[in-house]
């Protein structure tokens, strides 16, 4: 029967990667406020994840309405199979999208996107042919040495070789998975990336509308990964100068983000931002104004009253309280080394000063660890502690201000429960939080400052910033009175939710006409050995 005349598993796939059900984090506690506001609607959860782990374990209790969950890994080893085997002579139309492919990544012209899903289409329905009797046929091999040699001489051609496998591996493990995507009537992701590039291959084979939430810009953070990354191998250059441009392997890797980020951004009906900054990034990086809805996260601030009414009655009864508080992941894109120091300055003039760091420690462990050492390097042991998971209602009272150090943040829900407590934030200027703490420049009556920024890595300032703030009760109050005003008034769950029901309504009720060229073919389905 064709797919068209059968219903489909969910209303709603959400696309995720690397997030929820596994971790923890702004963006899985918005999938699960999602999943959870609308017990109507059917979801189903296509999971990608980097590499498998046996002893992973969901962290939310998943809800009712969630109908399906598949998973998928993208760095998985898997036997090499069929290396030797011919392949079939209908091939030759996709090692030409790949030589369009690797020739677009390093000298910059990536707007045919067109190319990428012939390929996934071809797979999908060749899933016989395994990767490595496409890696190592010969022509696949000409297609290698010719780009190598017109753009990456000056690189190790294994190098080159590696680099390029492990770019086009994923997607082709992407394709043979597409037969797993649970059918629904939206498509919804939240990020660019893999999962956007899954998401709009779905949208343009089958015609059914994507929606795109994207949290921090997927691109601008892959960006930086590459910059500062060590496992792309490339040689220093023989006159090192200060400025030194890209190597090929990198601008390889960044033009194959920005191929997947604009696919995704083309194919998708709506974008939702959640900032206007982010916004402007996303319009840079090659999406269409006109489909941009900015949609802020949002909370139930009322859940942090009783919050609120615990941390001024600590206050009250420990008038000389000190204590500078971080929730978040301890990973190295939140920078809590540049928080340790931050609090060795703090400590030299407030000795009385404590810091709480709670939040997952085993998703860098060796990044963990470095904290650690640097704690006892800086001599913070009996200043600092390190508090694993712990649930908001168990830290949020004991704080007089939060610090955020990141590197990298969308609209990040602690600062919205930090706000909803009464607790000043000092944050670095990353994401949406310069508004948050400052207010939007069109919020009408203006509340005032909730805390303070200060630039990435500045320990110097970010110590003073948190210094004013704990001696100086008077501020720390009117600053705690804005935050709280502002989280009720224009982040409340309520606004967030609604927009989010207008979108999904509209989708499901009205899917838009022509989603793609290729609309209306169906899924691809295996078909019978006998076929």
């Amino acid at each position: 029967m064709p797919e068209s005349q059968t219903a489909p598993a969910a209303d709603i796939c959400l696309i995720l990667e690397g997030t929820y059900p596994y971790v923890s984090g702004g963006v899985s506690t918005w999938v699960h406020q999602i999943i959870n506001a609308y017990p109507e609607w059917k979801f189903a959860i296509f999971y990608i994840g980097g590499q498998r782990d046996p002893k992973a374990e969901y962290r939310y209790q998943i809800p009712a309405n969630v109908t399906q969950i598949e998973e998928m890994y993208l760095f998985d080893s898997t036997a090499a199979r069929g290396a030797n085997a011919p392949l079939p002579a209908n091939w030759s139309v996709f090692r030409t999208a790949l030589r369009k492919l690797l020739v677009r990544l390093p000298d910059g012209s990536r707007n045919d996107l067109e190319m990428l899903v012939p390929l996934v289409k071809h797979i999908a329905k060749n899933e016989s042919v395994s990767f490595d009797q496409f890696w190592h046929d010969r022509e696949t091999w000409s297609v290698l040495h010719e780009v190598y040699t017109r753009y990456a001489a000056e690189d190790s051609f294994l190098h080159f070789f590696w680099a390029c496998r492990y770019l086009v591996e994923p997607l082709w493990k992407l394709a043979n998975s597409i037969n797993r995507v649970p059918t629904a009537r939206v498509y919804h992701t939240a990020c660019t990336g893999y999962a956007g590039f899954l998401g709009a291959v779905l949208s343009r084979l089958n015609g059914t509308p994507l929606l795109l939430t994207e949290h921090g810009i997927y691109l601008k953070e892959r960006i930086v990964d590459i910059y500062r990354s060590h496992w792309i191998p490339e040689f220093p250059p023989q006159r090192p100068q200060l400025a030194e441009p890209l190597g090929s392997l990198r601008l390889m890797w960044i033009g194959f983000f920005d191929v997947l980020g604009r696919l995704c951004y083309h194919s998708s009906v709506n974008i939702v931002s959640l900032f206007g900054k982010n916004a402007r990034i996303q319009e840079h990086f090659g999406a269409d104004a006109e489909k941009i809805t900015i949609i802020p996260n949002g909370i139930a601030t009322q859940s942090c009253d009783t919050l609120y009414e615990a941390r001024l009655q600590r206050q009250k009864e420990h008038p000389e309280s000190c204590v500078v508080g971080f929730l978040g992941r301890v990973v190295s894109i939140k920078d809590v080394k540049t928080l340790l120091r931050s609090a060795r300055l703090v400590c030299d003039q407030l000795p009385q000063a404590r810091f709480l760091i709670a939040g997952p420690t085993a998703e860098e462990p060796e990044y963990y660890q470095e904290c650690l050492d640097l704690t006892q390097q800086l001599g913070l042991e009996q200043s600092v502690q390190f508090l694993g998971m712990r649930k908001r209602d168990e830290i949020l009272p004991l704080m007089d201000v939060m610090v955020l150090t990141s590197i990298s943040e969308g609209l990040p829900f602690v600062a919205l429960e930090s706000f909803a407590t009464g607790v000043p934030i000092v944050s670095t200027d990353v994401g949406a939080c310069r508004e948050l703490i400052e207010g939007r420049s069109d919020e009408a009556p203006p509340l005032g400052a909730a805390g303070s920024i200060t630039e990435i890595g500045n320990t110097d300032q970010i110590a003073s910033a948190l210094i004013k703030i704990l001696t100086d009760r008077k501020l720390q109050t009117s600053m705690s009175e804005a935050g709280r005003r502002r989280a009720r008034d224009h982040y409340h769950e309520s606004h967030v939710l609604t927009s989010y029901r207008q979108l999904y309504q509209g989708l499901i009720d009205n899917p838009p006409r022509n989603t793609s060229r290729e609309s209306k073919v169906g899924l691809i389905r295996p078909q019978p050995a006998s076929a």
